[in-house]
């Protein structure tokens, strides 16, 4: 009777453990999967050059990790959010509010689905937040939302998110250094035939 005892005792202290190491297992899994969709996010991103390459490179991205169906929307030069120019692929979201974007890119924060803002939305917007303010908003239609409720899905949509912003912002002030060296160039010239 002893024996038995000690041998269940033995035993469910190693089923313990056990499901306490596939537990571990699962999570450090988990976390690797989501460090080298950061990390084939980033790769891409920094690939990529010209402002519609990056966001279609984003949406796809995006809707491949989150299963999900993304879009990118931009302020417009009065800084009004606006509809993508370019059409779409098949992992593009679209039917998104533009009210809603609009309110998260003036706020600089997530609105609809699963947020405080407006949760009982389809749809969750993200403010794509650089350093230099808030350049445009990620909607995304998530197929399973249950699955973006877990933090750790929600930190990684977040930085996701700062990736995407990261780069638009590269794109923009290299458009910005590019016409301040035409304007210079410009007026080199002008003074030169002046002269």
């Amino acid at each position: 009777l002893i024996t038995f005892a000690v041998m269940l005792l033995v035993a469910l202290v190693i089923s313990s453990m056990t499901v306490s190491m596939r537990h571990q297992a699962r999570i450090a899994s988990n976390r690797e999967r989501r460090a080298a969709a950061l990390y084939a996010m980033s790769r891409k991103l920094t690939a990529t050059r010209g402002q519609e390459n990056i966001v279609r490179t984003a949406v796809s991205q995006v809707a491949d990790v989150f299963d999900a169906q993304a879009v990118i929307l931009l302020p417009n030069a009065m800084g009004k959010i606006v509809y993508p120019r370019t059409d779409g692929t098949a992992k593009s979201c679209h039917g998104s509010d533009l009210s809603i974007a609009q309110w998260v890119y003036d706020h600089g924060q997530m609105a609809g689905l699963g947020t405080d803002t407006l949760p009982g939305g389809e749809l969750v917007y993200i403010p794509l937040q650089a350093s230099s303010g808030t350049v445009g908003v990620l909607a995304m239609l998530p197929l399973n939302p249950a699955r973006l409720a877990l933090p750790e899905q929600q930190r990684l949509l977040e930085t996701f998110a700062s990736q995407i912003a990261l780069a638009l912002e590269r794109i923009r002030l290299s458009t910005e250094a590019n016409n301040a060296q035409l304007k210079v160039e410009t007026e080199h010239l002008r003074n030169s035939l002046l002269s």
